[in-house]
């Protein structure tokens, strides 16, 4: 009798030990609830499709599931959730949405209180109109304060960090104070959003408002920033790095990431902006069997940058950004024209004629060139 009460009892605690083993695998991405936002759009104020950034669920589940882990959705509110639209459906949403059970478990989302800290070793917020709600779900930060303190991992991309700024640990303090940090930041927020003047607050603003040491790279490029236990990224670009760093900081080996034509691109970019045209041209020969370098986001990206438009870092890399991409695509005469533009300011008027004439051997009747070049020959 004794020997069957000690197997029994054997075997409950085993059973409880593969229970939490199985537990600590475990990983909840959070999305919001919203379906539809006030925007402005060409001057006129208007109501949008709300929701979630498709890329930023679908990169996250790909890495996390990929790396081991089981995935659990989660919204403020729980249950139905949306996705935001999008015009040109990437592969890895259109794989992400294939499995029912994604689509099935985003339609009945857990609310905070139906899930337990324990039974998590990290929470991930993906970014969408969450400043609406995120904020302001009590429950959702006593989770996520109660997954932090309990040696687990806090993820962020783009807007998701929104979740974090009132995030308050067992002694009273802001899990965010001190702390590396990053979301989608002001400029990009002034450039890009189209919902910026009905935001209840600036992201960037308030979590450095909070004490929060923000990190800003130049627009739009990949950014994810570790602090322990904390992984915060830029903007939507950034969604691979922010789950591989999470990946990592939970003691596994993220899988191994295929480029996209823009994930490379501004790979590039990056390069050359945070570490110069030598190591850019490096990278850029390392991966010459499968080059994905996209001309007209490439250059576009360094028109923009040129101009000052995607900040001062951006900006002072601005020539070497259109150089390196006149040199790879020397048939585009609007970035030979660019280039032009950029000498000109710079005061360096033999290179500016030089790119000048370029542009308008391509395309002679171009009139913006040609009115470029008189203003660099007066």
């Amino acid at each position: 009798m004794k020997r069957t009460k000690y197997l029994s009892l054997i075997i409950l605690l085993f059973l409880g030990v593969t229970t939490r083993l199985s537990a600590q695998d475990k990983i909840l991405i959070v999305v919001t609830n919203n379906k539809e936002v006030k925007a402005t759009i060409a001057g006129k104020d208007t109501v949008v499709a709300g929701g979630y950034e498709l890329s930023e669920v679908a990169e996250a589940y790909k890495v996390f599931s990929e790396s081991g882990f089981a995935v659990d959705f989660m919204s403020p509110m729980g249950g139905m959730t949306y996705a935001e639209p999008e015009e040109k459906m990437k592969e890895v949403n259109k794989e992400f949405l294939s499995n029912p059970e994604n689509v099935s478990k985003l339609k009945n989302t857990l609310a905070p209180s139906q899930a337990k800290a324990a039974d998590y070793r990290a929470i991930y917020f993906a970014g969408g109109k969450t400043m609406w709600d995120f904020p302001d779900s009590k429950e959702l930060a006593k989770l996520t304060a109660e997954i932090y303190e309990s040696k687990g991992t806090v993820g962020a991309v783009c807007h998701g960090p929104a979740a974090l700024v009132n995030v308050k640990l067992s002694d009273g303090s802001s899990l965010i104070k001190g702390k590396k940090i990053s979301s989608f930041t002001d400029m990009e927020e002034k450039l890009f959003s189209k919902t910026a003047k009905y935001l209840p607050f600036m992201l960037q603003e308030r979590l450095t408002s909070l004490g929060a040491d923000f990190r800003e790279a130049p627009a739009m490029l990949d950014q994810a920033v570790v602090d322990g236990r904390l992984v915060t990224g830029q903007n939507p670009n950034s969604t691979y790095s922010v789950a591989e760093e999470m990946v990592r900081v939970l003691g596994k080996t993220p899988p191994s990431r295929k480029w996209t034509d823009m994930s490379y691109t501004l790979a590039v970019a990056k390069a050359i902006i945070l570490e110069g045209t030598v190591e850019a041209k490096a990278f850029y020969k390392a991966h010459a069997a499968t080059n994905q370098l996209d001309e007209e986001l490439f250059l576009s990206y360094s028109m923009y940058s040129a101009k000052g438009y995607l900040g001062e870092v951006a900006q002072n890399k601005g020539i070497a950004l259109l150089e390196f991409g006149t040199e790879v695509f020397p048939q585009n005469a609007k970035g030979h024209e660019a280039l032009a533009e950029a000498y000109h300011k710079q005061g360096e008027a033999k290179k500016a004629l030089a790119s000048i004439d370029k542009s308008l051997s391509l395309e002679p009747d171009s009139e913006s060139a040609q009115k470029l070049k008189k203003e660099i020959q007066e």
